[in-house]
């Protein structure tokens, strides 16, 4: 009894803070909602949480039925959806009396019902192959499957299933969203509390602890509509307000691959993707015209910190966006260390931040040559090049470009941290400030040696690291030239001073 009780009360918290997360877009003038509902008793079984847009709102109407699970010892599948429980209806069929209750209230509505749960879809249910795209619903493979397939007999037991015609079932199965293999507890409350900072609420472990008591009270109430002014009213009767004088902060996105959308809109946009060649689904990495590197983009950036700086007092600057490494080491130049720039970007769903304590334990190791000399190379004394490598070598593909292009340099350096170059061989915001730390050391200190005025910069490693070493590209040489990858070979990009 304990047991059911703590699994019951588990469940309970994590719908409450899933139904806090979304009445937050009430806030959030992007996403168009007029209404929030919170056990909606016009939604049927799909009640949990009711998703109202705006008249012409693009989106469509969202209704939620979450289902937490404390273990993971069970999944989804077509047995699970059609199975019934003595003198009850299945879960599919449920879905669908909701599908037609709503379709009869308001006949042309467009909506989506979605099964949110922290289990999965069973991998051997074939139907699995058919839920994907940008919303997790069902493809088009669901509905072109042949008869006689697997994917088309699964289609088809559904249909009868629920005594459905063809064109009805084919809609409704339209309408379906699979958020499975959804966020546990302590993922759901980061999402929520980034979410709840974003809007400038307060976020931490006491502030989504109210916010879960406020949709708990709020479900006791039987309240029904959760306007934008209803949850200003709470915020401030909870005090859930950031105070005035908390970490103020701009938002960037940089964008040169593909958009890439977000909850809230930027303060500030680079949208370069119109300056590269085009490749299928998505921009290259050479600009149309190689003369826009420092003629136009590195201008616009110029013109945004300036901006920032003379009409904000932030220096909190959050980046996000899919960018080209380039782009990146420009752009934490620009909004540099000794401007007093912080910068935070998202590195695969981390959030790493420029004023992170360096990590002791990583340090940045000389790859070939001596510590104090590098690669010699015959050159004419003013360039030399370095390479930094960290997701695997690119000692390689740097001396076949410094000899296949005929590029004159003195001494080549390559740097790498002291550990097996991977995909994640930074594992935290303190390793990506460790490496920048290092390789400015190693690299001014090379500069010196050589006397040189021109630094090729060649680097194989994640954004991060691109963001964080540019952001402390000061005063180690008058000319620091960032080569962009063409794949294949090297080509010069943003040329740094």
């Amino acid at each position: 009894m304990a047991n059911q009780i703590a699994a019951r009360l588990s469940g309970d918290d994590y719908q409450h803070l899933y139904a806090w997360f979304h009445s937050l877009e009430l806030k959030m003038p992007s996403q168009k909602v007029r209404v929030v509902r919170i056990e909606d008793p016009d939604a049927a079984s799909v009640d949990d949480v009711t998703v109202v847009r705006e008249v012409g709102a693009v989106a469509p109407d969202a209704f939620h039925q979450v289902k937490y699970h404390v273990d993971q010892r069970g999944q989804y599948s077509t047995a699970a959806l059609t199975a019934r429980k003595p003198r009850s209806t299945s879960l599919l069929e449920k879905f669908w009396k909701t599908w037609r209750t709503l379709r009869g209230h308001a006949p042309g509505r467009s909506i989506e019902l979605y099964l949110v749960s922290n289990w999965a879809w069973d991998s051997a249910d074939k139907l699995r192959e058919c839920i994907g795209g940008p919303h997790n619903g069902f493809t088009e493979d669901l509905f072109r499957a042949s008869p006689r397939s697997r994917i088309g007999q699964l289609r088809e037991k559904w249909r009868q299933h629920l005594s459905a015609a063809d064109e009805e079932f084919a809609a409704f199965a339209r309408s379906l969203r699979f958020k499975l293999g959804f966020d546990c507890a302590d993922e759901l409350k980061v999402r929520v509390a980034e979410r709840m900072e974003n809007l400038r609420l307060k976020h931490d472990e006491p502030a989504l602890l109210v916010a879960a008591g406020i949709v708990r009270e709020w479900i006791k109430a039987k309240r029904r509509d959760l306007t934008l002014d209803v949850l200003k009213d709470l915020v401030d009767q909870y005090d859930l307000r950031l105070p005035p004088d908390s970490e103020r902060w701009v938002t960037v996105h940089l964008v040169t691959i593909k958009e890439q959308k977000f909850e809230l809109p930027p303060d500030h946009l680079l949208d370069w993707r119109g300056h590269f060649v085009d490749l299928p689904g998505k921009k290259g990495h050479q600009l149309k015209d190689p003369a826009d590197w420092n003629g136009r983009l590195l201008p616009e950036l110029h013109c945004l910190e300036q901006v920032v700086n003379e009409e904000t007092d932030c220096r909190l600057v959050r980046v996000r966006g899919l960018a080209r490494l380039t782009a990146w080491f420009a752009l934490g130049h620009v909004f540099s260390q000794v401007a007093r720039y912080t910068l935070e970007v998202d590195q695969q769903g981390q959030l790493w931040r420029t004023d992170a304590t360096p990590n002791p334990d990583l340090g940045v190791e000389v790859v070939a040559g001596s510590e104090r000399d590098g690669e010699v190379w015959e050159g004419d004394g003013d360039t030399v090049a370095v390479g930094v490598s960290v997701t695997g070598p690119l000692e390689a593909d740097v001396r076949e470009y410094l000899e296949s292009a005929g590029v004159r340099v003195s001494a080549v350096l390559f740097l790498r941290p002291n550990r097996e170059l991977r995909r994640d061989c930074l594992r935290s915001a303190g390793d990506v400030v460790a490496l920048a730390d290092g390789v400015k050391i190693r690299v001014r200190e090379f500069v010196k040696r050589w006397r040189a005025k021109r630094t090729l910069l060649f680097y194989f490693g994640p954004l991060s690291g691109a963001c964080f070493i540019g952001h402390q590209l000061n005063a180690v040489c008058h000319e620091i030239q960032i080569m962009e990858d063409q794949q294949p070979g090297y080509a010069p990009s943003f040329c740094l001073h």
